[in-house]
């Protein structure tokens, strides 16, 4: 499981720690729990209540 981080304010997230690129920026509310899962190449953010969407993206060196 990769590591999880708690947007602490409104986020625009187009790259994730300079090795992961998004396909299109997308928001991550204050308080919502976002990670990368390398086994699909995505950004998955915690919605709430249950959802998690899946943002696609590719890996970098």
């Amino acid at each position: 499981m990769a590591t999880r981080v708690i947007a602490d304010q409104l986020l625009l997230v187009d790259t994730v720690g300079r090795w992961f690129h998004l396909e299109t920026p997308t928001f991550v509310g204050a308080g919502q729990a976002y990670w990368v899962d390398r086994s699909v190449g995505a950004l998955c953010v915690e919605r709430g209540e249950g959802r998690v969407s899946l943002h696609f993206g590719e890996m970098c060196r």
